[in-house]
């Protein structure tokens, strides 16, 4: 370093002896031994010894302009310069990775600009700025893919670049262009700019291969060709590249606007597992050209490629629903994964900690000549050399280290990511498979079929043949999805031996995977996730659920994520269903298909005992009501359109251009404990002057038009689309019945109510809750509801109601001997719900506060904390509450009738729960039992 010292003046050699302390001295040896490159940096441009520690991007090129060479050389001074301060800076010690890299990115960012910003300039003075055919100006955008896209650029690298355009036009300079051939010149001066290697060096190495087409393809493409390639011709790989593009350099608004164009590109709606076998098939090109035993730290074993290929097959498997998940960065990427609980904290600390010191080994192993290299070292001195530059004492320790660090990270690699041949434990199993795609119809399987011990072998072969033979399978279905269907036939045949008979379990596996043959992507989410296939087949033990499955494949990857479901988000999750709507029909299918989805999903959670009957039965009620909600807008639009509005109930013009009108659930969806065979309990009221008239082109008195629109929303609610209806509706607890007007008038319903209702109306009010409509008149009917529920009344007269409508239930509802029916059978359901409303109705006056509940289990609990029933009483109700509850909502989903005859096997537990009702039921009536026959 004489030289260097012997460049510097008077006043420079003063300001760099001021800095010479001990620590300076050994740095400066370390980072002369670790980078020859620069050492002859500062041989070159003394100078630069004096601002080591400066901010590394600082660039003067900028001023140059008007120059083309002039600037050409600055640009390569301005990289060179900082290339200086991030060795010297980065080797004072690993935690500066971050920092380095950092620097990096900017460096190469700060580049393209400024080399963008003096190319456009340049094409402009010659052929104008790009217009489009409106004279507007056309947006270009430099997206940035790899390292660079990832904020985490090496020491040495090269950058990966993708050129964009808006659309096409003609420049408007004296020599104008087509837009096309306009921005393909400015690509490649770009291109030339950063990658011409000249006395000064280079600036940055440019690689555009990861455009589409590759080699072959325009050095710049339009938005809509990227977007039509990837969709008609995107490859996995590609999808791989593209989590980390980032636009770094001209119109990043635009450069955004593309990345979100493509976004599901790369980011599958669904849990794509077909990510794993894209990154499969790259790592064995990657293995095959680097052999077994590589010194490349990058695509060797355990090297940075394969902790990049980790969080990338994770990131697409699960990033379409896990928005978290899309980070262009690794270090980020690693983060997002461990949060998510895709990665254990014990791997992604091991991955964190394996590719930072990848990366500061890769940084030493490029600064040494500024090569764009991951070779470890092949002799004893380099080994030195890089021992040097990471501060380590013993090369061999070091050596050593590396290698077995690149083990653990393979093995984990292997174990998370790559397939494991499984042993075979039954060969027949492969050669059932093979010889329902190969034999003849007639072919005699019994001995190949004899270890899984199916009732009718002879059926279970024609169907296992004709699903071979289809033309689904047979002809249609692609090399890929015939090597997975080989992967999970044979798994299916032990599967099956879950259900009973076998027989069951294998037709509803073959009816699935036949709806899912269609798409290859469900077919790898089955193949590759063993656990998921396991709990696809225990719900297909559900004959309801394996019918809903079949019907709606498309559920399955919501399966997966059903942890994520969040019922406060269902009315924006259908917002965005019903956006694309185009017309009456698309809405009310788009809502029919939101409440199928998220019913199924519900139900799937119930059966794996994921949630328990209550919660289902909140949720249940939640769905219903967001459903009613919107179809009540719909109904209201439609009428407001059509017929106008109306005056409000004290005859004035309403501001409100909606009327008063409300929605009164009840039975199970008003006390928020819905089954999965629920009908809706619906009270339709309205409030308007009884003279007034809508003013819109068809005009209606008051009754006509709520009249209409009640009719208009039962008709949303269960008109048969393609999706099925959405809800069974029944209205028949209005004042009168199917007597009475389908919507009352507000002043007659409060005068029913509180004149003429009869007891088991009253009881009915104990679960009303108004859903939808006017929050006034909602209100409204809150207060008359608790006025009702608080009336004083004869507790004797009441109990001899209650036990009389009991009675008559009893008498009309046969139930067959020896059968128990989950609702009407004595200590059944009913008789839990009439002894609740029997306590509402008798204690509400000294307890007001039970007026405010409306679900049947959480007023068994009011009444226990209020003292009017005792703990045990409470206790028993509440149990048989949910036992009943949860066997309804079982049998439906086994297509099983609520009845259950007195040789099933839950019998015992329901008779037994029935009997502690019925003693609870003596107890709370006392006496007033005693006029039961």
């Amino acid at each position: 370093m004489q030289s260097a010292w012997d460049a510097l003046d008077d006043t420079e050699r003063a300001t760099l002896t001021a800095r010479l302390s001990t620590e300076f001295c050994a740095h400066w040896a370390q980072v002369a031994c670790a980078s020859p490159y620069w050492r002859r940096l500062m041989q070159r441009h003394p100078q630069w010894l004096l601002d080591l520690d400066a901010e590394p991007v600082a660039l003067e090129a900028g001023a140059e302009a008007g120059d083309e060479d002039r600037f050409l050389r600055a640009l390569r001074r301005d990289r060179q310069h900082a290339m200086a301060r991030i060795i010297w800076q980065d080797l004072w010690g690993p935690e500066r990775l971050d920092a380095t890299l950092t620097a990096l990115t900017r460096l190469a960012e700060a580049c393209l600009a400024s080399a963008l910003d003096f190319g456009q300039k340049l094409l402009a003075q010659r052929h104008g700025l790009p217009r489009n055919e409106a004279g507007a100006i056309v947006p270009f955008a430099v997206l940035a893919m790899g390292k660079l896209g990832g904020c985490e650029l090496n020491l040495s690298s090269d950058i990966d670049l993708l050129f964009v355009y808006g659309e096409g036009g003609q420049s408007d300079g004296p020599l104008p262009l087509d837009l096309g051939e306009y921005f393909q010149r400015l690509a490649r001066w770009l291109i030339r700019a950063l990658d011409t290697n000249t006395d000064e060096g280079f600036v940055f190495r440019v690689d555009t291969r990861l455009r589409p087409f590759g080699d072959v393809g325009p050095l710049c493409v339009s938005a809509a060709a990227l977007e039509q390639y990837y969709q008609a011709h995107g490859r996995d790989w590609e999808r791989f590249a593209w989590i980390k593009a980032r636009p770094v350099a001209g119109d990043l608004s635009f450069g955004k606007q593309i990345l979100a164009d493509n976004l599901h590109f790369a980011y599958r709606r669904y849990l794509d597992f077909t990510a794993l076998t894209g990154m499969r098939e790259v790592k064995a090109l990657m293995d095959l050209e680097q052999g077994p035993n590589s010194r490349n730290l990058k695509k060797g074993r355990g090297g940075i490629r394969e902790i990049e290929f980790i969080c990338q097959a994770l990131q697409l498997i699960h990033g379409g629903r896990l928005p978290a998940l899309r980070q262009h960065n690794t270090l980020a990427a690693l983060a997002a994964l461990r949060s998510a609980g895709l990665l254990t904290p014990a791997d992604a600390d091991f991955l964190e900690s394996s590719y930072r010191l990848w990366r500061r080994v890769e940084h030493a192993l490029q600064m040494v000549e500024d090569r764009q290299t991951q070779q470890l070292p092949d002799n004893d001195a380099a080994w030195q050399r890089l021992a040097c530059a990471l501060a380590c004492g013993d090369p061999a320790r070091l050596r050593e280290a590396i290698r077995t660090r690149r083990e653990q990270v393979h093995a984990l690699f292997r174990d998370l990511l790559l397939e494991d041949p499984e042993p075979e434990d039954n060969p027949k199993k492969a050669e059932l498979w093979q010889a329902a795609q190969a034999a003849a119809p007639d072919f005699d399987a019994r001995t190949l079929l004899a270890p899984w011990q199916f009732v009718d072998s002879e059926a279970v072969w024609e169907r296992l043949h004709r699903f071979a033979q289809s033309r689904n399978v047979a002809v249609r279905l692609s090399r890929r999805g015939r090597q997975r269907l080989d992967q999970l036939l044979p798994r299916y045949l032990d599967l099956c031996q879950g259900f009973s008979p076998p027989d069951v379990g294998l037709q509803r596996l073959l009816d699935l995977t036949e709806a899912l043959l269609p798409h290859a992507h469900y077919l790898a989410l089955l193949a590759e996730n063993a656990d998921f296939l396991a709990t696809v087949t225990h719900l297909l033990h559900s004959p309801w659920l394996a019918q809903a499955l079949v019907r709606h494949p498309i559920l399955l990857d919501d399966l997966l994520s059903r942890q994520d479901r969040n019922p406060s988000l269902w009315r924006q999750e259908l917002a965005a269903e019903l956006a694309g709507a185009t017309d009456t029909e698309e809405r009310m299918d788009a809502l029919r298909r939101f409440k199928n989805s998220e019913t199924l999903l519900l139900a799937a959670d119930f059966w794996t005992e994921g949630l328990d009957a209550a919660s289902l039965g909140g949720h249940l009620s939640e769905l219903a009501e967001v459903a009613i909600q919107q179809a009540l807008q719909w109904a209201e639009a439609d009428m407001l359109e059509r017929h106008g509005s109306l005056p409000g109930g004290d005859g004035n013009s309403s501001t409100d251009p909606v009327p008063a009108f409300a929605v009164i659930a009840y039975g199970k969806l008003g006390g928020r404990e819905m089954g999965l065979a629920s009908d809706l309990d619906l009270v339709f009221l309205y409030d308007a002057a009884d003279d007034g008239e809508s003013n819109g082109r068809i005009p209606l008195s008051s009754s006509a038009w709520f009249a209409r629109l009640g009719q208009r929303l039962i008709h949303i609610l269960t008109l048969p689309t393609r999706a099925g209806i959405l809800y069974e509706i029944d209205m028949r607890l209005r004042p009168s019945g199917q007597s009475g007007p389908l919507v009352s008038s507000w002043t007659a319903f409060a005068r029913y109510q509180r004149e003429s209702a009869w007891t088991w109306e009253h009881q009915a009010l104990c679960r009303a809750r108004p859903i939808a409509g006017s929050p006034e008149l909602c209100q409204r009917f809150a207060q008359l509801r608790r006025e009702i529920l608080c009336r004083s009344r004869q507790t004797d007269a009441l109990a001899r109601d209650i036990v009389a409508m009991r009675q008559r239930i009893h008498a009309t509802k046969k139930i067959p001997a020896g059968r128990f029916d989950l609702k009407l059978s004595p200590g059944g359901l009913t008789d839990i719900e009439f002894l609740v409303q029997f306590a509402m109705l008798s204690s509400c006056p000294t307890a007001p506060q039970l007026s405010e509940q409306h679900n049947t289990g959480v007023l068994i609990a009011a009444l226990r904390d209020a003292g009017i029933w005792t703990a045990a009483q409470a206790k028993i109700l509440e149990e048989a509450l949910g036992l009943f509850r949860y066997s309804e909502n079982r049998r439906w989903l086994a297509l099983a009738s609520r009845s259950v005859a007195d040789t099933d096997p839950e019998s015992g537990a329901l008779h037994e729960a029935a009997e502690g009702v019925l003693r609870a039921w003596r107890e709370i009536l006392g006496l007033r039992a005693a006029q039961e026959s």
